[in-house]
């Protein structure tokens, strides 16, 4: 733990390896470089999710001062990040995928806004996350529903006619800012959920509500932990005053093969707080789209999208069984 200012707030960063080796030492740098003149105690904890390969001792190489965790078998995002929020000491941690760059003075604008009075109920918090030509990347989102999830599977949203369409409609539909992605993300303000690549969360908080449940490989926990924050007084917040860039879908080596992955973490969700029969209605939904999906990529000689169709219907069944 660095610790220039040892009555200063502590943040751990957690990190997690994915296929690219290259990028958690990029990102390292970059915390490096960010918190080069910090105040506060911070350190980092970099998890190899690779095992047999070289990056530990690249890693305790060329960052000493890094906490290194190797896996002896791959495990999942939230099982990762678990590692880390149930034994760190520090008043912060931020849970962060691989494919980021912290720019200047990120950590400590959002160190500032949580340490104010006005904002010791925010249990969870995102920056801006920005494309890696400087663009902005969307990542607000409310709490999904089950017709909204039905559709998002369909691969209907897909067809850039219809993608057009939703992006026109969320602003009229949805008024509250944040409750989509479709707005122009310039302010500060809490939402329902927000995508999980770069996220710092008060561990008062997580002592509270719980660590993230341990469902799927890629991630997707992380709405269901958003909404244990909110229902037990927890404020989730966007925060527009800094920004990381997020190369994005470089942390997995193929995202639409992950789509069945995803999909654990929805319907975890949805199975939690849903009665036997609407879960079991939704489920069987879900199923007849899957089988159609599956019928037509066999038709055109999709192996792919047969595949991926096939692993959905079997994790719809899984959690069925549950």
């Amino acid at each position: 733990m660095i610790s220039p200012e040892p009555d200063s707030p502590s943040i751990e960063f957690s990190v997690v390896s994915g296929s690219n080796e290259q990028l958690i030492v990029d990102c390292i740098e970059s915390l490096y470089e960010t918190m080069r003149e910090s105040r506060y105690s911070w350190r980092i904890t970099a998890i190899c999710n690779t095992p047999g390969s070289e990056l530990p001792e690249r890693l305790r190489s060329q960052f000493p001062d890094v906490h290194v965790i190797v896996n002896s078998a791959p495990r999942g995002f939230a099982a990762n990040h678990n590692i880390v929020l149930a034994s760190t000491r520090a008043d912060y941690v931020w849970v962060l995928n691989d494919d980021l760059v912290f720019l200047p003075e990120t950590v400590a604008r959002v160190t500032e806004f949580l340490e104010a009075p006005a904002n010791s109920r925010v249990g969870a918090l995102s920056p801006k996350l920005l494309n890696t030509d400087g663009s902005l990347q969307p990542s607000t989102y409310s709490f999904p529903s089950m017709p909204q999830t039905l559709l998002a599977h369909s691969g209907i949203r897909d067809h850039p006619i219809v993608s057009r369409m939703v992006a026109a409609a969320a602003p009229v539909l949805r008024r509250r800012l944040g409750s989509s992605r479709h707005w122009s993300h310039d302010r500060t303000l809490e939402v329902d959920t927000f995508r999980g690549a770069c996220v710092v969360v008060r561990m008062k908080a997580v002592r509270e509500v719980g660590v993230m449940t341990e469902v799927a490989i890629v991630g997707a926990e992380e709405i269901e932990w958003h909404r244990r924050f909110v229902r037990a007084g927890w404020s989730v917040v966007f925060f527009a005053e800094a920004s990381v860039i997020h190369h994005g879908s470089q942390t997995v080596d193929n995202e639409a093969s992950h789509r069945p992955e995803y999909l654990k973490g929805t319907l975890d969700y949805f199975r939690r707080d849903s009665s036997t029969v609407k879960y079991g209605l939704f489920s069987a939904a879900l199923l007849a789209m899957f089988a159609v999906q599956r019928g037509i990529a066999g038709l055109r000689g999709d192996a792919s999208g047969s595949r991926v169709a096939k692993q959905s219907m079997r994790v719809t069944l899984d959690s069925l069984g549950r």
